[in-house]
């Protein structure tokens, strides 16, 4: 990271009027002192040179509703559906890279949040709610899709940045493709962008996270760290545990508690989450009383560590009996797999799952695993 003086010899060399580099280097100089970790950003030009990409470009990527930026495919959902994947283009795929390693891993998230962060993991996420009696489980759903742009513009600008390169920098960050349904709806519609916005930059669509940028797990987890102490105050009122990895949110306790005060802690929790436009998915909403057992992010915490559960073996077990008995292509077919690179991918992440709770079974499904004749559709380097 550059010093202000590096940064005003440089411009003195490259020719820059003095008064000019002096200023921007006492920007520079001001913004290090109190945000020491993070890089000093001043405009659009100073990030392009940052990430060694043209400002013309940059610019461009920064303009209109983003959606030509990005390549689209669904996914299947284990719980059923598909998800809607956006992968950004290479070069904006490289700035996003950039934003999430220089500037999103400096910020903190709230110690109750177990995903997208150095040593978080699901095994310590359900760590904590081992030895449970009641079990509050919660769904966010469309957590991505539902975190808006001026939520992204918010974390950028209270991390320090000037308010035109925190809407520059969350516009990087966020895409808003005309065929989504939720312009339909008010609060997704900048009516009054014509009058205040720079000009090539009005858009009345309001932008949100695309799931498949590398920025978007991070932001996601800034953007509800004000909320996350909402429900760690509320859990520590109730007299609870709370965790929440990605849009999973649990509450736990050891002692006594009842269905009924589960239900209003589901109530105050929806009602806090939609006070910033995120909704539950009650299809997903459990409460697990005593003598019911205990899953958390499909692993079982009714013992004194969190293990993995029989239905979880079962399916793991069953894909590589059948995939050896009948080969991988027409398991494939009876499962409903797009292609036997997905079924690759799909059994693999099985394996690493559990990996991370229960090392030696993991190793023997992967010897299964590795015996088997994968065809020449799976991408290399798996």
């Amino acid at each position: 990271m550059w010093s202000p003086q590096r940064y005003r010899n440089n411009g003195y060399d490259q020719g820059f009027d003095a008064e000019t580099v002096d200023r921007a280097a006492a920007a520079i100089d001001t913004f290090l002192i109190t945000n020491p970790k993070l890089p000093a950003l001043l405009t659009l030009g100073h990030l392009a040179r940052r990430v060694d990409i043209s400002y013309l470009s940059l610019r461009r990527m920064v303009m209109g509703p983003r959606w030509d930026r990005y390549t689209y495919f669904r996914i299947r959902k284990r719980s059923g559906g598909r998800r809607l994947i956006s992968v950004p283009e290479h070069r904006l795929m490289a700035v996003q890279r950039w934003i999430a390693s220089h500037i999103l891993s400096q910020l903190p998230v709230h110690p109750a949040s177990f995903a997208f962060a150095p040593n978080s993991s699901i095994f310590r996420c359900a760590e904590m709610h081992c030895g449970a009696r009641w079990l509050i489980k919660l769904d966010i759903s469309g957590f991505f899709g539902s975190i808006s742009e001026i939520q992204v513009y918010r974390v950028f600008l209270n991390a320090g940045y000037a308010p035109l390169v925190a809407f520059e920098l969350a516009r990087l960050c966020t895409h808003a493709p005309s065929q989504s349904a939720r312009y339909q709806r008010v609060e997704w519609r900048a009516h009054r962008c014509w009058k205040y916005t720079i000009g090539f930059y009005r858009q009345q669509d309001l932008g949100f996270l695309p799931q498949g940028a590398p920025t978007s797990p991070m932001l996601s987890n800034l953007v509800m760290t004000g909320m996350d102490r909402l429900l760690a105050a509320l859990a520590v009122k109730e007299g609870l545990t709370y965790t929440r990895y990605s849009d999973d949110i649990t509450f736990s306790t050891t002692g006594n508690y009842d269905r009924q005060r589960a239900v209003e802690v589901i109530q105050m929790t929806t009602r806090l989450l939609g006070q910033i436009g995120l909704k539950v998915n009650d299809r997903k909403t459990r409460i697990v009383p005593p003598g019911a057992r205990k899953v958390v992010l499909g692993l079982l915490v009714d013992g004194p560590e969190p293990n993995l559960s029989r239905d979880f073996r079962d399916r793991l077990r069953q894909h590589l009996h059948y995939i050896e008995k009948l080969g991988p292509e027409a398991h494939q077919a009876a499962r409903g797999f797009d292609t036997i690179s997905g079924l690759y991918r799909h059994v693999r992440g099985l394996i690493d799952f559990a990996k991370s709770v229960d090392a030696e079974y993991a190793a023997a499904m992967r010897d299964r695993f590795d015996a088997i004749n994968w065809s020449l559709d799976m991408p290399k380097n798996q």
